[in-house]
């Protein structure tokens, strides 16, 4: 999850206060914004700022309030929606149904357009070598509804008197 230290320690002096602001910054955006990807594009920045020495880990999470801390946590949790879909894909390919692959992906794309998960959500809790067997199974899935015909060029042309 997230690895900057959960228990308080003394703030430390930082390296670079103007890389510290902005590491706070940065957290206090994704808070106000509550976008779960964004916060965790802002944990890895902040590894790499810290782990080169730039800011300290420590430092900038002790200057969190505990309500940014709780709810920065919040936003790295995985949604339990996705070990729910995680679940249905490791069943789905035990049962290498596409008929049964076409309803997940379809229960899956309406969960991402309503904003409840993400793709990498589901990917992480089922890992990499599972989603992939999955997408391979959703790709041999038929289409059920395919374009309709292309009126012809008699009936187009057709003039009404």
């Amino acid at each position: 999850m997230l690895d900057i230290a959960v228990t308080r320690s003394p703030a430390q002096t930082q390296t670079d206060p103007a890389t510290y602001a902005e590491c706070l910054q940065f957290i206090g955006t994704a808070i106000s914004i509550a976008d779960r990807q964004t916060a965790a594009d802002i944990v890895v920045t902040l590894k790499d700022c810290c782990g080169r020495g730039h800011a300290d880990r420590d430092a900038i999470w002790a200057d969190l309030t505990d309500a940014e801390q709780e709810r920065f946590k919040e936003l790295l949790a995985l949604p339990p929606l996705a070990r729910e879909f995680a679940q249905r894909i490791r069943e789905t390919i035990g049962y290498q149904s596409r008929a049964v692959a076409g309803v997940v992906q379809t229960d899956l794309e309406r969960a991402i357009d309503r904003g409840e998960l993400s793709v990498a959500d589901v990917a992480v809790v089922v890992g990499d070598r599972h989603f992939l067997e999955f997408q391979e199974l959703v790709a041999c899935c038929p289409k059920y509804f395919s374009e309709l015909p292309a009126p012809s060029i008699k009936a187009a042309t057709k003039k009404f008197s």
